[in-house]
């Protein structure tokens, strides 16, 4: 399937999103194309209802354990309200699947932020960093902590000036892949036993104007880390008021951190296998593959799930009334995290490089079907 726009849905008129990636973009939102500044890793938004940001961190450890940290300066259950419900967002996963998460929240009053780099501060945890080096605490909250140090390996991407506008430029989501790949060490604790660590990290920050479920019928997100090359696709698709519009995100860093290749726009997408979630009864996608084709280059990368690590029908935990709301719109907001196998293939003039291996990565679908967008 072509990435292409759709002028209407039944009678009713679909409304414009874009990427910002024009030159005018970039000097109203004070970016530099191909550049990432420290600031731009501070704090970008305000309390202002349906506003929200986040500073997002994940590790796979070298035992094959997993941590997810986020600090968030709202919940999505407050969004709507004109001030900050900060939490954290602490996830740590054993190897045997053993999940250990907290959610530890805080008063605006209990909170910095620097606008200048990233400077987070909730209470005695904290999230700070130059875009090289990141230093991510979390105090102990029953039983589990981390102090962790993420070196980078690579370096900062942003898709165009990192905002996509939904409608008009008031409305907006935004994407900061700040480390790519970094090496992670430090200590974890897990009831209550604390324990060296190594491994690999990512850390991404993000901000917005409206809930992500009123703006995108479903995503696939993925890191995939091998010897010399890092993957990162974020593949993403607007809900039926945006025409189904797709925008898949893609780079390929080398062992040295250079970008050598990178996609916002074109793609040729196919689902090979399907499944039913017994839960919500929504059809998701099993084994997918990606073609890009530009730049003198071909990259064809495939993901197939392996194991479902988590699996979340939040439309069943809301309550009847915001249910409705959401019949109203098609929507029926889940997310899965998976482990799977992703096989990479760069062709580059008589250059064939394929490289394949395990990864965690994401399907966010707040939509009743991803199927709609390939009829669309």
């Amino acid at each position: 399937m072509s990435n292409t726009d759709t002028a209407k849905s039944g009678s009713t008129a679909v409304l414009p999103v874009r990427l910002r990636d024009l030159p005018d973009d970039y000097v109203k939102l004070g970016v530099t194309a191909d550049k990432v500044e420290l600031w731009e890793d501070g704090r970008r938004n305000t309390n202002d209802p349906n506003h929200w940001e986040w500073w997002y961190f994940d590790a796979i450890l070298d035992d094959g354990t997993t941590v997810v940290i986020q600090f968030l300066q709202k919940t999505f259950a407050t969004l709507s309200e004109g001030i900050g419900h900060p939490s954290i967002n602490f996830k740590i996963t054993l190897p045997d699947g053993t999940r250990n998460e907290q959610q530890p929240s805080f008063t605006d009053a209990d909170c910095q932020y620097s606008t200048d780099k990233c400077d987070v501060k909730f209470g005695d945890n904290s999230f700070v960093g130059d875009l090289d080096t990141y230093e991510i605490n979390v105090s102990p909250v029953n039983g589990i902590a981390a102090s962790l140090k993420l070196k980078s390996i690579t370096t900062p991407f942003r898709p165009g000036a990192g905002y996509f506008s939904f409608g008009d430029d008031d409305t907006y989501y935004t994407w900061l892949c700040v480390v790519p790949r970094g090496e992670v060490s430090g200590t974890i604790t897990v009831g209550g036993k604390t324990m060296t660590v190594k491994g690999f990290g990512y850390h991404d920050h993000q901000w917005g104007s409206a809930s992500h479920f009123m703006l995108w019928n479903h995503w696939t997100w993925g890191r995939q880390s091998f010897d010399d090359y890092t993957m990162v696709i974020f593949d993403m698709v607007a809900n039926s008021r945006y025409g189904f519009k797709r925008f898949p995100l893609a780079f390929i860093q080398d062992k040295d951190g250079k970008i050598i290749f990178s996609n916002t726009h074109d793609v040729e997408y196919e689902v090979l296998e399907d499944y039913t979630d017994e839960e919500s009864g929504k059809i998701h996608p099993k084994a997918m593959r990606y073609r890009f084709d530009h730049d003198g280059k071909q990259i064809d990368y495939s993901l197939r799930m392996d194991q479902i690590l988590e699996s979340v029908y939040a439309y069943g935990k809301f309550p009847e009334h915001a249910r409705q709301e959401f019949d109203k719109l098609g929507l029926r907001p889940s997310y899965t995290r998976y482990l799977g196998t992703g096989d990479l293939t760069i062709r580059d003039g008589s250059e064939t490089i394929e490289r394949s291996g395990k990864l965690v990565y994401e399907f966010m679908y707040p939509g009743s079907s991803y199927k709609d967008a390939d009829q669309s």
